[in-house]
C-alpha cells in the first residue's frame, strides 16, 4: 500500500550526507576548504538537500570540529542545511549557531545507544523530548534520526515494536519527521516496507538512511519508495558508517541511488557526470587530509 500523504511534494529528495556521515569515521580530517570544494561540486551536480555536519564533541568525532563554519558556509550558498545532534548540548550549540533544522539521533538498540551516546535509549529520548518542547521557541525544527531500526551487532534483530513505540512518543511530543536507519546494513526489503508503513501511520513523514553492508541498500531504497518514502540519505562513493561500530558497510551511495531510481523512471535531478567530478573532489580531499594522530 502506498502512503500518498508521506511527502507533500510527492517528489524524490536525495539528501546528501557525505560531509557528515561520509567523513565521520575516516582516519583523515579534511580541511574546511576541501569540504567546501566538495559541497560546491555537489550543488553543481544538482543536489539541493544537505546534512552538512554534526554538532558533537570534537574529541570523539574530530572530523566535525568545523561544524559552525560549515553551517555558516552552507547558508551563504543559499542552503538551509540540516545538522545532526546527539544530545541537548549539541542542540543548544546548533541553536546558538543559527541552525534552523536539526536531526536528533538515538538508537533503538540500548546497547548501541550506550556506546554511541553514553546513556540509555530512554535517556536520549527524554533529551530529544526536551529539544522538541523548545523547538517552537528557537525557530529550529527537530527531526528524529533513529539508528539500528532493524538490526544491531550487539542485540541482533530489533523488535519493530520498539521503533514504533519510540515513533509514537516523538510524534506525541511534536516530531513530524523520523528517519529510520538500517545502521548495520542487515535489513531486507520486506522488513523495510513493513516498518515504514507502520511508522507512517503514526502520522510522521518517514525518511530512510540505508547502509550497504550486505549489498541491499538500493533494493531497500526501492522497497521504501514503493510504500511512499520520498526522502533518502545518500553519500558520494558509499563512504561512511558509525565510528563506534566496526564492520558496518558504507552508506547508500549517491551514484547507486541515482542509477536505481533512474532505472525505475524516477527523476533524481542529478547530473551523473558532475557527480563524478564531485567524487574526484572527495578523493582529492581525503588524499590531502591530515591523518588522526599524525605527528
Amino acid at each position: 500500500m502506498k502512503l500518498h500523504h508521506q511527502h507533500p511534494q510527492h517528489e524524490l529528495q536525495l539528501r546528501d550526507v557525505t560531509l557528515r556521515d561520509g567523513l565521520q569515521n575516516l582516519p583523515e580530517i579534511l580541511s574546511t576548504k576541501d569540504k567546501l570544494s566538495i559541497l560546491d561540486a555537489l550543488i553543481d551536480a544538482g543536489v539541493k538537500d544537505f546534512q552538512l555536519t554534526s554538532f558533537v564533541n570534537p574529541a570523539r568525532v574530530p572530523q566535525m570540529t568545523d561544524a559552525d563554519v560549515m553551517y555558516a558556509e552552507g547558508v551563504k550558498r543559499g542552503l538551509t542545511p540540516n545538522v545532526l545532534v546527539a544530545n541537548l548540548r549539541g542542540f543548544e550549540r546548533a541553536v546558538e549557531a543559527g541552525v534552523k533544522s536539526v536531526d536528533a539521533v538515538l538508537s533503538a538498540s540500548n546497547a548501541y545507544n550506550r556506546k554511541n551516546a553514553n546513556r540509555t535509549t530512554i535517556e536520549s529520548a527524554n533529551e530529544i523530548a526536551t529539544m522538541l518542547s523548545r523547538a517552537a521557541h528557537t525557530g529550529c525544527t527537530v527531526g528524529i534520526s533513529m539508528a539500528n531500526c532493524f538490526h544491531c551487532f550487539s542485540e541482533g534483530q530489533i523488535d519493530p515494536e520498539i521503533v514504533l513505540a519510540l515513533t509514537r512518543s516523538f510524534h506525541d511530543a511534536g516530531a513530524r519527521m523520523v528517519w529510520l536507519s538500517d545502521t548495520t546494513g542487515h535489513a531486507k526489503p520486506a522488513a523495510v516496507a513493513k516498518l515504514v508503513e507502520s511508522c507512517a501511520h503514526v502520522g510522521v513523514e518517514v525518511g530512510l538512511h540505508l547502509h550497504d553492508t550486505q549489498g541491499r541498500a538500493g533494493e531497500n531504497a526501492m522497497a521504501g519508495y514503493k510504500v511512499g518514502v520520498r526522502r533518502f540519505d545518500a553519500v558520494l562513493s558509499g563512504l561512511g558508517g558509525s565510528p563506534f561500530t566496526p564492520g558496518v558497510g558504507g552508506n547508500l551511495s549517491m551514484e547507486t541511488a541515482h542509477a536505481v531510481f533512474t532505472a525505475a523512471g524516477i527523476a533524481t535531478g542529478l547530473n551523473p557526470v558532475k557527480l563524478e567530478a564531485a567524487r574526484a573532489k572527495l578523493s582529492a580531499g581525503i588524499a590531502a587530509g591530515e591523518r588522526i594522530g599524525a605527528a
